[in-house]
Order: structure tokens, then C-alpha cells, then sequence
């Protein structure tokens, strides 16, 4: 009995001493990171998707944390030329005649200008990490850029501030960015997904004759072995822009999405040949 209550002491004791020195944060914290971090690799190992650069957003003890004034030491050939994009930082100098001084691209150089990546303006308020005003889509041409750099030069480590922690896990901010980014791919895929399904036509021009919309069995890039009947196109029901696609009338997907077709006018409807006016 006396061993029994030996051990519940001792347990109640280790419980009070990791809160009481804030352990029990130190431990949840690391552990919802993790977390986060094998939700992300799951969520990129899909191939449909290109490698997300935020996948440099897993916990690495090793990697160097740079503040930003240590930063903004790396302007010069002599110390190097560093940049950082959504707080990830990389060494530029072998691109020196682009990010050297005097050189096009130097205001990104000893900072993080991730906005101005996409704006392309470089005053000091383009020249920001806050991204908050960018779509979708444009944070995944800033994830392009992040593509390039981690491709063509050499990954330092984080900057501590708006992306990053002072252990390197991400902020809420991070979490953010991902989330769009997750949104961004995930309309390409559809996106991709539907140009296949309607593989756009064949399109010629003639001034005697106009335009002349076909279809056949690669057209659109798409092989298949169906050939389809060429049919304007919108994305939604009240939009007025479409674009000349293939559409198979016999195919599931045609009939779930037969609302958003036209017939061109003066072309017979089972034919894969129209000529437009």
C-alpha cells in the first residue's frame, strides 16, 4: 500500500515540476509542430502536385536562424549576398552581376521582399514580407520563385519574424501561406483536370472563309480515342468569356457539366467541323 502511494506521489511531483518550468508548453508545442510538419509532407507526397516549397517548413534543429539584423549583413561579394522569400533565406552571390550592388535586383538582398517578388515594385513599401493582399494564384507564383531559388542556389536557413519562430517551426502566418498555397494547386489540378476531360480544338483562320474550329482524336494535345464535336465552353454560368473545347456528348462528364456548353450557331450538332463567322 505504502508502494502504491509512493508512486502516485512521484508521479504528481514529475507532472508539477514540467508545468511549473513551463515543459508541458515546450513538450505540446513541439509535438503539434511535428505534427504539422508530417501533415504537410503527406499532403505534397500526392504527385499531382510539384514540391511545395514550404516543405522547408519542418523542424531542423541544426539549421541556422537568422534575425534581421543579422541579415541584412549579407549585402556585399565580401560577407555575401543573401535573400529571403516567405522566411526562407538563400545565398545569392554566385548570381552577383543580378543581386550585386548597383545591380537590378539588389533591393531584395539583406531582407525579406517576398511581396515585391510579384508586384515587381521596389520602394519601401513594396519591399515587405506581408503578402496579405496577394491571391491565391500569385502566392503560387511566389511559390514558384521559392522553386527557382531552392533549385538554383544554396538554402541558408529561416529568418525569425513574420514565417518563423526563434526554433524554426512556423507561425500562424506560415500556416496561413499554406493553406492558399494548398487552395492555389488545388484549382490548377482542377483546372488541368478539366482540359483533359474537354481538350480544346483545332483552330484555323482563313480571311475567305474565317475561322474554322475541329476536332480529331489529339487535338487540344490530348490523345484519347474518342474525337468529340467542338462546343464553346464557359467555366460558369455567368461568364461571358469560353474557350472552343472537344466535348465527348456521350461521357458522364459532358452531361454533369452540359450547363455550361453552347452550340456554335450554323453548325450541325453532330458534326467534329465548324466554321465560325
Amino acid at each position: 500500500m505504502i508502494t502504491k502511494y509512493l508512486w502516485v506521489g512521484l508521479l504528481l511531483a514529475s507532472t508539477y515540476l514540467l508545468y511549473s518550468q513551463d515543459y508541458f508548453e515546450i513538450i505540446t508545442c513541439y509535438f503539434l509542430s511535428k505534427g504539422f510538419n508530417n501533415l504537410t509532407q503527406i499532403l505534397f507526397s500526392s504527385s499531382e502536385f510539384s514540391a511545395s516549397p514550404l516543405e522547408l517548413l519542418q523542424t531542423n534543429e541544426k539549421q541556422k536562424i537568422f534575425t534581421k539584423d543579422e541579415l541584412k549583413k549579407y549585402t556585399n561579394i565580401e560577407n555575401g549576398l543573401y535573400l529571403s522569400i516567405l522566411g526562407q533565406i538563400f545565398d545569392v552571390t554566385k548570381g552577383a552581376k543580378h543581386y550585386g550592388p548597383g545591380a537590378s535586383y539588389h533591393a531584395f538582398v539583406g531582407r525579406d521582399a517576398s511581396l515585391a517578388f510579384i508586384t515587381g515594385e521596389f520602394d519601401e513599401k513594396e519591399l515587405t514580407d506581408d503578402i496579405s493582399i496577394l491571391s491565391v494564384q500569385q502566392i503560387k507564383m511566389l511559390d514558384d520563385w521559392v522553386q527557382f531559388y531552392n533549385e538554383n542556389y544554396i538554402y541558408k536557413g529561416k529568418l525569425l519574424g513574420r514565417y518563423f519562430n526563434k526554433d524554426g517551426t512556423p507561425t500562424i502566418e506560415s500556416f496561413k501561406v499554406q493553406q492558399k498555397l494548398i487552395h492555389a494547386k488545388k484549382k490548377i489540378s482542377d483546372e488541368e483536370q478539366k482540359k483533359i476531360m474537354f481538350p480544346s480544338c483545332n483552330i484555323e483562320w482563313k480571311a475567305d472563309v474565317g475561322s474554322t474550329v475541329w476536332c480529331s482524336k489529339k487535338s487540344g494535345g490530348i490523345e484519347r480515342n474518342w474525337i468529340g464535336v467542338p462546343r464553346m465552353f464557359f467555366e460558369n454560368s455567368d461568364s461571358k468569356k469560353y474557350r472552343c473545347v472537344c466535348a465527348n456528348l456521350d461521357s458522364k462528364e459532358y452531361e454533369e457539366n452540359k450547363g455550361n456548353f453552347r452550340e456554335y450557331n450554323g453548325c450541325a450538332k453532330s458534326s467534329i467541323k465548324c466554321n465560325i463567322k
